[in-house]
């Protein structure tokens, strides 16, 4: 039986972008587009904008004490 795809909260969203940056941890800085592309990826049906997208990641790696590359130009 399949599963229907669910719409993930903006708690899920975070979830995975602290997990990017975990698995980033050895870089020298985050880059916002790349970011952006693996929760995309992971969250297809996520429904936040791109910008509210990217200013959660930014504000996470900052959180987080990384360097951004704010580079998001066209997601």
């Amino acid at each position: 039986m399949l599963a229907l795809a669910q719409t993930p909260t903006v708690s899920d969203v975070r979830q995975a972008i602290v997990c990017y940056l975990i698995d980033n941890i050895g870089r020298a800085s985050i880059s916002i587009s790349e970011a952006s592309h693996a929760v995309r990826r992971m969250f297809p049906l996520c429904e936040l904008t791109d910008w509210e997208l990217c200013d959660l990641i930014a504000r996470s790696a900052i959180d987080a004490e990384f360097a951004i590359e704010f580079d998001a130009t066209e997601l």
